[in-house]
Formats: C-alpha cells, structure tokens, sequence
C-alpha cells in the first residue's frame, strides 16, 4: 500500500513537473525553452512553488520569473498585427466588461473585435486585433485580472502574433465599483466614464446634481451577472432624482442621457435600505 502510494506521489510530481514545462514552453517557444533550459531548470527547480492548492499554475508567478530573467520575449521590433483571444465559462456579459475594463487601465483602447459570441451557459468567446509594436504583457494583464478576483487559468502563445487566454472569472468582482452604505450620502467627484456603483439590499436612491451641473439623468440597474434590470432615462433637466431600486439590483451606472460634461461637478448618491 505504501509503496503504490508513493508511486502515485512521484508520477504526480512528474506531471507537475511537465506540465510546468508545457506551460513555460506557451510562453516563450519551444526554441526559446530548448536554448535556456538549463536556466529554467534553476530557475523553476522547485515547480510547487507554482501551483496553487487547486494545482492550477499561479500564472502571475511564473510570468514575474521569467519577466525578471528576459525569458518573455513581447517585443516586435516593428509594428504588427496582433490578435489575442479569450475564453470564459462564467458570466459572459460582465465577463466582457471585466476584460475590457482591464485592457482599459493597460491603455489598450483602440482594437477590433475579430470575433465575440457567449451562451446562455456562460461561454464567452472575444478575439480582438490591434496594431503594436509589442504583444500586451501578459503579466500586467494578469495582475489587473486579480484586481477584479479573477485569473487566468492558461496563456499561451501561438506564433509571434497570437495569444490565448483562458480566465476563471467564477468568483469576479468590480474593483472600480463603488460600494454604497445605506443611510450614508456619498459625494461623486466629476466623472472621467460615468459612475458605477455596488449596492446590496436597498430599495431607493437618492441623486443630487450639484450647482452647476444640467443634469439629464441615464441610470441602469444590472444584477450580480451584469444583466440589465431596468433603465431610468429623462430628457428633462434634473437636479434631484429619487428612483426605486429594483428587485436583484446589484450594481447601479449613473450616466448622463447627452455627455458626462453636464455633470461635470459631480453628483451625490444616498441609498435607503428596503
């Protein structure tokens, strides 16, 4: 018994450590892994050190070990096409936000949607293309993706000009949602994209347009999956809003109908429980 035991132990050990092997080899290529795998075998001696307790690759660590030894090669040397593509089992639609969100604070706002499809069982499927002189760096990328609690479960490198990311987002959440505390008002400085907001077990909001401001109030309600429950649109200027929260609100937009520069001096927000 202890000896098949510690056979089951050691074939585990091995097909971690290939694994790892194979995960480094969709990084760099197989030519890159072949000429310094002396310096990965150091480097990754103790490959554990990479899997979390689920045994999936801690993609962050391995990315930041081999971004500090000139291992990830994402430079082009002139500009290309590149074409990256990721794959999500979980929520698609808020999914889509998340990676787009994330893409955002990396300063990637200018791409093509190449492909985009999603089921009612929460596949989502986006490739985009852009123009670079460099791939995005899928270390940077993955660090925003755990801001919003998520991480990629697999990255790989096909060619020089195709990346695919698999992303867990099953546990996601907004890390630029602003959490609201019943009772309390909150003071909303001028808007650079318009407010988003997190809220939970609330029945109204209260919304006060500050002096200055011609207000057209655009509100949107999404649940937890960021479906829309329901939209507020006035085309009358307003400097004070109250609105019922619908049932499965989890979290609000505040926009305005025409241009954020008419609320340029912000807004307050107060929420009464239900």
């Amino acid at each position: 018994m202890i000896k098949k035991l510690l056979l089951i132990f050691t074939c585990s050990i091995v097909l971690n450590a290939n694994s790892l092997d194979e995960r480094i080899i969709q990084l760099i290529g197989n030519n890159k892994f072949v000429e310094n795998k002396g310096l990965i075998n150091y480097l990754f001696s103790k490959k554990s050190d990479y899997y979390d307790v689920n045994g999936t690759v801690k993609y962050v660590d391995l990315l930041n070990k081999l971004q500090e030894n000139g291992l990830l090669y994402l430079s082009f040397g002139k500009p290309e096409d590149l074409t990256i593509t990721f794959n999500i089992s979980h929520d698609p639609i808020k999914s889509l936000k998340i990676v787009s969100d994330s893409l955002k604070s990396l300063g990637y706002y200018h791409y093509f949607t190449k492909k985009l499809s999603y089921t009612q069982e929460g596949e989502l499927n986006w490739t985009i293309n852009l123009k670079t002189e460099a791939a995005i760096d899928p270390l940077m990328l993955s660090k925003e993706f755990e801001k919003h609690n998520c991480k990629p479960t697999d990255i790989k490198k096909e060619g020089e000009l195709s990346w695919i990311y698999d992303v867990d987002t099953s546990l996601s959440t907004f890390n630029d949602a602003k959490d609201l505390i019943t009772g309390e008002e909150i003071d909303l400085k001028k808007p650079l994209r318009p407010y988003f907001l997190k809220v939970s077990n609330a029945s109204k909001i209260l919304i006060d347009s500050k002096v200055g401001n011609r207000w057209f109030p655009h509100i949107v309600f999404y649940d937890r999956h960021l479906t829309i429950v329901d939209v507020v649109k006035k085309e009358e200027r307003h400097q004070k809003l109250e609105v019922e929260i619908p049932q499965y609100t989890k979290y609000i937009k505040i926009d305005d109908l025409f241009t954020l520069a008419n609320i340029k001096r912000g807004l307050s927000v107060t929420i009464k429980e239900k």
